[in-house]
């Protein structure tokens, strides 16, 4: 591969293509758990030339992540990331944000599919393409996520309609930057924080 090109498998939590990559991988290490299962339980079988065999007890025990892993892999394939003509469109008004593309955040009742996000002076934005997405119920779970961890002062909005979307984006470009203070010092900038508090309560 030459210098400076990328695969889409090597893309990072929080970067467009990530759902995609994501799929492949988990869909690959499914398969491998699976067959590592079945592999076991017909060594198990064929040598003892039954089921009642300690093998048979393996072969059922690691079906369990291969199981999880295959629960992960539905929720997956449930998920479409951001579109390249919307993600251009986009682009193109967050000049100053930082960004964020295929995130998927998960509460005790729902899942949430945001296809971007941007976040600048205090104002974290995310938009769906995903009609059936509870915008609310993600601003309210987001919201809680943000004050469990010391950023209860972001603002936070999600838009279901890419237009008042990027008239938002618009808007917050036109804002100060966040003040530097001796915590942001420490512990790095609050866009960098939010950021990365996003990409770790995403799947």
């Amino acid at each position: 591969m030459k210098k400076g090109s990328r695969k889409t498998t090597g893309r990072k939590k929080g970067e467009k293509g990530y759902l995609a990559s994501q799929k492949r991988a988990v869909a690959v290490r499914t398969g491998i758990l699976f067959a590592l299962s079945l592999a076991v339980y017909l060594t198990g079988y064929l040598s003892a030339g039954s089921n009642e065999n300690l093998l048979t007890i393996v072969a059922v025990l690691g079906c369990l992540p291969a199981a999880r892993s295959a629960v992960n892999l539905v929720m997956l394939l449930r998920c479409r990331g951001i579109g390249g003509a919307d993600f251009e469109r986009i682009s193109e008004h967050t000049e100053g944000c930082a960004v964020l593309a295929d995130l998927v955040f998960t509460s005790y009742e729902k899942n949430f599919e945001i296809h971007h996000m941007a976040y600048r002076a205090g104002h974290l934005l995310g938009y769906t393409a995903n009609p059936s997405c509870d915008a609310k119920g993600c601003e309210k779970h987001l919201r809680g996520m943000c004050a469990q961890n010391g950023l209860g002062d972001v603002e936070i909005s999600i838009f279901k309609e890419l237009p008042a979307y990027i008239r938002r984006l618009d808007r917050i470009r036109d804002f100060p930057e966040d003040p530097v203070s001796e915590d942001d010092a420490e512990n790095g900038a609050k866009a960098e924080r939010v950021c990365a508090l996003m990409r770790a309560i995403s799947l």
